[in-house]
């Protein structure tokens, strides 16, 4: 059934691209020839080049026809299972995403405030949700629907663009008020939307008050210390905060080995690149894309930081040992008080019944092709390591499929895979030519390679011929 869904929709895609093709060609002919008469570029009918690009994949366009009446409908493709209704990431990350969270003098909160008091109103809104903190959005005089439209919007930040932890949409309070405060109050961890101005006099009813009129997050002075917190040393807070300052600007490295300093600050280049992609006006589905990268990383070292006997000893996690530790001591507090939460259980049973059902075994496809995607400095052995077992282990056709899933086309596709054709190793560039055959003759993977860079796809065919594969 997927097969013939698929074949389907790139038959649409061609006749689409077809149409786009002869409609520019016939508009630079008549725009040539200065025939009025005719269609020019701007003007001409049918789908244009750029329409047809900057299509919303995420839905199916058509009509039906009732009464004689055409009403045109849009299905949506994928529904993720905390995705509901259309709401907008672009809108939530534009309100919230200029003003510093307001402190109130108090001591920065380790859970909240992973970077000091200069911690990104973005990242303390995401720290809230994944450490299952009560947060409502206040929008006065705003209508219910904005209001929902700003908790639904959060609930998909929170759960990686609805596709990767689950529980947020049972937290969800679209649109509530006073009358329901004693249900709201019962509720631990809830992501409500108000309009009543009277939720802000009252801090003890919220942990994270996010206003939409003003678009700025303040955090509760009520809200206690997680039990247990050792107090956080005044020059390290102060060494962090200035290093998520400096960092939202440009990324600092030290001159000794051109790695990152001591505090690799993800979060401030993570906020840094999203908002980037808004002002060079990505779509939503390039935003959602990124959150759901984040949201990935973040959840991929829980595992690190569990004890030894909740870990998966089975499988090989690669060769990424640089960066993890670092990141485990930057996120150290926000893993703290995501462990516990609802979210952590439907992610810990969600990571066993993967393993289970899964087609890879031994080796952890997910943390292989991040090390490949991100890992600055590793060596050679290293490489051909994650190379040569991605070569042993990825063999059939549903094997195949379940490594093209680790490489989504919003985040470069082949990408990672593909540098293995111009490393120095033969070795390296055997394993890639045999590992991109069996791609190409999978349905899906054949169009992967089709639509890599015209360079790999020359290398591709040059070393196949070179190692008479």
């Amino acid at each position: 059934m997927f097969e013939e869904r698929f074949a389907q929709l790139e038959s649409e895609r061609r006749v689409v691209d077809a149409a786009a093709r002869d409609a520019d060609h016939d508009a630079v002919v008549a725009e040539a020839a200065g025939d009025d008469g005719t269609a020019r570029r701007g003007t001409q009918q049918g789908p244009s080049r750029g329409a047809a690009r900057n299509k919303d994949r995420r839905f199916f366009d058509t009509e039906i026809v009732y009464s004689g009446v055409k009403l045109p409908i849009r299905v949506p493709m994928t529904v993720y299972p905390e995705e509901i209704g259309d709401f907008s990431l672009i809108r939530l990350l534009t309100t919230f995403g200029g003003a510093l969270p307001a402190a109130g003098g108090r001591a920065p909160h380790p859970h909240l405030e992973s970077s000091g008091q200069y911690t990104h109103a973005v990242v303390v809104l995401m720290n809230a949700l994944l450490t299952q903190k009560r947060v409502i959005f206040l929008g006065h005089g705003k209508p219910a629907g904005e209001v929902a439209n700003y908790v639904l919007a959060a609930v998909a930040l929170g759960s990686g663009g609805g596709g990767v932890l689950r529980g947020f949409a049972n937290r969800a309070f679209p649109y509530t008020n006073l009358t329901n405060l004693d249900t709201l109050l019962s509720f631990p961890g809830y992501i409500a939307g108000v309009t009543n101005p009277a939720f802000e006099e009252h801090p003890e009813w919220w942990d994270l008050l996010c206003n939409i009129n003003t678009g700025r997050i303040t955090v509760s002075p009520a809200l206690a210390p997680p039990p247990g917190a050792p107090p956080r040393p005044q020059a390290d807070a102060l060494r962090r905060s200035l290093d998520s300052v400096a960092l939202a600007r440009t990324r600092s490295f030290s001159a000794r080995d051109g790695r990152p300093d001591r505090w690799n600050n993800v979060d401030a280049e993570f906020v840094q690149d999203l908002m980037l992609a808004i002002d060079r006006h990505y779509g939503e589905v390039a935003i959602r894309a990124k959150v759901e990268n984040y949201v990935r990383r973040f959840v991929a070292l829980v595992p690190l930081h569990e004890p030894d006997d909740d870990r998966d000893h089975d499988a090989d996690h690669g060769p990424d040992h640089d960066s993890a530790p670092a990141d485990l001591a930057f996120y150290h507090a926000r893993i703290d008080g995501f462990i516990g939460t609802h979210a952590y259980h439907n992610a810990v049973a969600d990571r066993r019944s993967l393993h289970a059902a899964s087609c890879v075994h031994g080796i952890d496809i997910a943390r292989m092709v991040y090390s490949l995607r991100t890992a600055a400095n590793l060596d050679v052995n290293e490489v051909e390591a994650i190379f040569k077992r991605l070569d042993d282990h990825v063999v059939s056709d549903e094997q195949v499929t379940e490594l093209l899933a680790a490489l989504p086309q919003s985040q470069g596709g082949l990408q990672p895979l593909a540098y293995g054709f111009y490393h120095p190793s033969p070795a390296i560039r055997l394993h890639t030519v045999r590992l991109f055959e069996r791609i190409e003759r999978n349905l899906a993977g054949a169009r992967y390679v089709r639509s890599t860079n015209f360079f790999h796809q020359c290398a591709f065919s040059n070393l196949r011929h070179a190692f008479a594969l």
